[in-house]
């Protein structure tokens, strides 16, 4: 009987034992599976969602616990996506916002990035395009620069030294020597302007239209009137486009401006920035270092034009899901700091970077260094069609130029309508 009584008690020991050890080892797997975080990263550049992607799968392989999910909206979907994320319940944790007047309206979920490590090395000119109501909200993605794209190798077939460009007048004779040697030199026109997107023409106006708010953003955000300060050479550079431009104007697209026009020769030069850099080495490796070359708008004309500067996208981190914050920064800060990240956002993503720290020796080519130095000089200067009133590129200012590029509307009647379309959407959207 006393066997019998230990051997049961043997039995109902081990299976105690059992079961704690199940339930401990249950516990152990719950709580690692609650410690695994899912970010979800909204991006409004398709071109580098590859890259982000690749970015992603760096930082999980060095912190198993934290999925990055990029969704990716662009091509001038991306702000209606957005909203559509926030409506919906699904508000993303990182966020890639265009201009201030996108910021403006996520604020309330935004927080304040000020004490980010990864803030501290942010290129001092380009802080104030992510600040809302004094809070720095956003970081920027990149450090862009905008101008005429111009290739070296039809410069050089019509003997053009554009290192000698200094100032509109010898421009337009650059343009018109170009145009009179056209069978020579082989190109359909001088310019390839891609007159069929509004957001490439917002990118020109902010030529002529940048200057006047001295690269003070929140200034350009806040301006309840169009500036027209520089009107007289914004009409001279637009008729020079409506009559130097591969026609019809109103046809040529964004891609096959840059990727068969300007690529393949067919034109001297295009309107647009540093952001054509990957899609040009891709199609050519050693195509940029070798081809091409950037030159400014002269606009005060007075030798000290230089390439407007500046960053057209920041990234803010939503205050939506609080457990996820402080994944959200470390990511954050990682991408801005960390050796593995530079190399991806420098040599893959060719991006000209927004920070100081990283290695700017290591640019893949010259123009890239070039502009480094022009956006980080205290002569800097930021371009504003972000901080247009949001609608205003599709709704007003890109419709109406292109009615002005096809003589569909007099400069006045422009003036007119556009004026009037700023300022009534500055209005309705500032709520005074």
């Amino acid at each position: 009987m006393k066997k019998r009584f230990f051997k049961i008690a043997k039995l109902t020991f081990i299976l105690s034992l059992s079961l704690i050890v199940l339930t401990c080892c249950s516990f152990s797997s719950q709580k690692e599976k609650d410690s695994k975080i899912t970010l979800n990263f909204f991006n409004q550049k398709p071109e580098i969602t590859a890259q982000y992607q690749k970015l992603a799968r760096m930082y999980h392989a060095k912190h198993p616990n934290v999925n990055i999910q990029i969704t990716t909206s662009g091509q001038g979907g991306g702000a209606a996506a957005l909203q559509a994320k926030f409506a919906s319940g699904e508000a993303p944790d990182i966020i890639m916002l265009g201009g201030l007047p996108e910021i403006d309206r996520y604020k309330d979920h935004l927080i304040n990035l000020k004490d980010l490590k990864a803030s501290k090395n942010i290129v001092p000119n380009l802080v104030s395009g992510g600040i809302s109501n004094k809070r720095m909200v956003g970081i920027p993605v990149d450090l862009e620069a905008y101008g005429w794209s111009y290739n070296k190798a039809v410069f050089a077939k019509a003997g053009i030294d554009a290192s000698k460009i200094n100032n509109y007048s010898e421009f337009l004779k650059a343009v018109k020597k170009l145009n009179s040697e056209k069978k020579k030199i082989g190109i359909d026109a001088v310019f390839g302007f891609n007159g069929a997107d509004t957001n490439s023409i917002a990118s020109v106006s902010a030529q002529f239209t940048s200057l006047p708010y001295n690269n003070n953003l929140v200034k350009a955000f806040k301006s309840k009137t169009f500036p027209w300060k520089y009107e007289r050479q914004m009409k001279n550079y637009y008729d020079l486009v409506k009559k130097y431009n591969v026609q019809p104007i109103l046809s040529v697209k964004y891609d096959p401006s840059v990727q068969d026009l300007f690529f393949n020769g067919k034109v001297a030069m295009i309107p647009q920035g540093n952001w054509i850099i990957p899609t040009l080495d891709g199609l050519e490796k050693g195509y940029v270092q070798k081809n091409l070359g950037m030159l400014p708008f002269f606009v005060k004309n007075d030798g000290t034009d230089r390439l407007l500067t500046g960053s057209s996208w920041y990234l803010g981190i939503t205050k939506d899901h609080p457990k996820r914050q402080k994944a959200a920064k470390d990511f954050i800060n990682w991408m801005y700091t960390s050796k593995e990240a530079e190399n991806v956002i420098i040599n893959e993503m060719r991006f000209v970077p927004a920070t100081k720290n990283f290695d700017v020796s290591r640019l893949p080519d010259d123009l890239s260094k070039q502009i480094y130095r022009i956006g980080t000089s205290k002569n800097a200067q930021s371009p504003v069609h972000k901080q247009y009133p949001n609608g205003f590129t599709n709704e007003a200012l890109g419709p109406y130029i292109q009615r002005y590029f096809v003589n569909g509307i007099s400069w006045k009647e422009l003036k007119k309508e556009i004026s009037a379309k700023y300022r009534q959407l500055r209005e309705i959207q500032s709520g005074e």
